[in-house]
C-alpha cells in the first residue's frame, strides 16, 4: 500500500461557514461556503460531485456557521472527515465516517492495556520513536545553528530510556528529554516570538506566543489524522498505553500515543515558517483578556500550505513512496496487528523521514569566503553572487537552485 494521493484538506475559516447539500433531480452535490474574514472579501463558494471531492478533509476553525443534517450524510458516504479546531489550534471535534465493527481488535486493545508487559513494550516504543525524531530534528537544526550543549544533553537523558522497567518510568524518561528538546528548539527562535517551552507546569501551552500557536494547529491536523486512521483500523482511541486514561485526561490516550511519532512534521513545518518569514509578527494578534494569539486567516492559509506539503513530502518505504498521512494510517494498522498477535514486532521507527537542510552554516560560509573570480571560474555571475551573499549574510532561511549548489560544490573541489 503506498501514499499515490496527496494529502489536501480544504480549510474553512471566518464568519458564516457553510457546509450543506444542494439535492437535484440528477445528483446531491455538497456545497461548501467559506466564512467572511471582516476585510469585505467575498467569500468563496464550492460544490462538489459525489465521488468526486478532491480534498481528503475539511478543517473547520470557523466562529459561526452551519453543517446540515444531509452534509454528515454526504460527507460520511464519501469517507471525507471534518477536523473542528479552536482558534488556538487545538482540535476540538472531528465527524468521522461511520467505524468498523472490529470486536476482536477491540478486546484485544483491552487486554493489552491490562498486560503490564505489553503496555511496557508498546510505550517503551512510541518514546523511542520520540526521542529518534527529537534527535533527527536537532541534527538538522544543528547543521544551522550551535545546539550542541542541549544536544548532549538530551543523549545522556536519554540513555535512561532501556532502563524504565514501568509504563512511569518511561514517562519520566520522556519528560526529561522533551526538556533538552525545547530548550534547543527555544535556543533558535528569535526572542521577538516570546518562545519559551512546549514544557510548563500549568500544562496550559495554549497560543501564549506564535510559535505555540502555530505548533497548536500543526498538532491539531496530524491528531484529526490520527483519529481517522484509529477510526479505520476500528481501535477504542481512548484506550492508549503510554498515556494513561483518567478521569483526568483531556485527550483520547491512544489518538495522544500515536501522535508521538509524528510530531516531528509539525515541529519542522513550524520551525520553517518563521525561519523563511513565511509568517512573522505582523501576521498574529491578541483579542479579549485571555492573553492569547491568534493568527490571520491568510497567514494560517499559508502555514497549512507549508504543513501540506510537509506531509506529501513523501518517504521511501517498502519499496515505494509514501505520504505521511498513509505511513500514519500504516502505523495503526500494524499496531492492531501486534495487539491481535498476528505480529511479535512493533516498530515506529520506519520509515525513516529525511530532514535536509538548503542553508547549513558551511554553505554560508563558503558563498560568503568566495570570490568573484572563483565565482565566475565555475560560472556564477556577479548578480547571483550578490543574491547569494544576501542570504548567507541574513538569518532567514533560504534555498539555491540545484545547479548553483552543483558550482558551489564545483567550486570548493577546485
Amino acid at each position: 500500500m503506498g501514499g499515490a494521493k496527496d494529502l489536501n484538506p480544504l480549510d474553512l475559516s471566518g464568519y458564516g461557514v457553510k457546509i450543506k447539500t444542494v439535492n437535484l433531480r440528477a445528483c446531491s452535490n455538497l456545497q461548501v461556503t467559506d466564512g467572511r474574514d471582516g476585510l469585505g472579501k467575498q467569500p468563496e463558494t464550492y460544490t462538489f460531485r459525489p465521488r468526486r471531492i478532491p480534498h481528503d478533509s475539511l478543517i473547520v476553525d470557523g466562529h459561526s456557521g452551519y453543517i446540515s443534517l444531509q452534509a454528515f450524510h454526504w460527507l460520511s458516504r464519501n469517507k471525507v472527515p471534518v477536523f473542528i479546531l479552536s482558534f488556538d489550534g487545538t482540535l476540538i471535534s472531528s465527524i468521522l465516517p461511520p467505524m468498523p465493527v472490529k470486536a476482536d481488535v477491540r478486546v484485544a486493545q483491552f487486554e493489552a492495556c491490562k498486560d503490564p508487559a505489553k503496555k511496557h513494550r508498546i510505550a517503551y516504543e512510541v518514546v523511542k520513536v520520540k526521542i529518534q525524531r527529537s534527535r533527527d530534528v536537532l541534527k538538522w537544526l544543528a547543521e544551522r545553528y550551535d545546539i550542541e550543549k542541549h544536544s548532549r544533553r538530551l543523549d545522556k537523558e536519554a540513555l535512561a530510556l532501556p532502563r524504565a522497567k514501568t509504563v512511569n518510568d518511561i514517562r519520566i524518561v520522556e519528560g526529561r528529554v522533551a526538556q533538552h528538546y525545547w530548550l534547543a528548539i527555544q535556543s533558535i527562535v528569535p526572542e521577538t516570538f516570546c518562545f519559551q517551552s512546549r514544557i510548563v507546569k500549568s500544562h496550559q501551552y495554549n497560543a501564549s506566543d506564535p510559535f505555540n500557536l502555530c505548533l497548536n494547529y500543526a498538532y491539531g491536523v496530524i491528531e484529526g489524522y490520527v483519529r481517522r486512521a484509529i477510526n479505520v483500523v476500528g481501535l477504542e482511541p481512548s484506550v492508549g498505553f503510554l498515556h494513561e486514561f483518567t478521569g483526568s485526561q483531556t485527550k483520547e490516550s491512544l489518538v495522544y500515543d500515536l501522535q508521538e511519532p509524528f510530531r516531528w512534521i509539525g515541529d519542522v513545518t513550524t520551525t520553517e515558517a518563521f525561519e523563511s518569514r513565511a509568517l512573522d509578527m505582523k501576521d498574529f494578534y491578541f483579542t479579549g483578556d485571555d492573553y492569547r494569539y491568534h493568527i490571520e486567516i491568510e497567514a494560517k492559509r499559508r502555514f497549512l500550505e507549508l504543513l501540506k506539503n510537509r506531509f506529501n513530502s513523501g518517504v521511501k518505504y517498502r519499496g515505494k513512496t509514501w505520504k505521511w498521512d498513509t505511513v500514519i494510517l500504516n502505523k495503526t494498522q500494524e499496531l492492531a496487528r501486534f495487539l491481535l498477535d498476528k505480529s511479535k514486532q512493533i516498530d515506529f521507527t520506519e520509515p525513516h523521514p529525511t530532514l535536509q537542510r538548503t542553508d547549513t552554516q558551511d554553505l554560508r560560509k563558503r558563498i560568503l569566503e568566495l570570490t568573484q573570480k572563483e565565482a565566475q571560474g565555475v560560472g556564477i555571475g556577479k548578480s547571483t553572487l550578490h543574491y547569494l551573499r544576501r542570504n548567507a549574510r541574513s538569518d532567514r532561511l533560504f534555498k539555491t537552485y540545484r545547479k548553483t549548489e552543483e558550482k558551489l560544490a564545483w567550486s570548493v573541489t577546485e
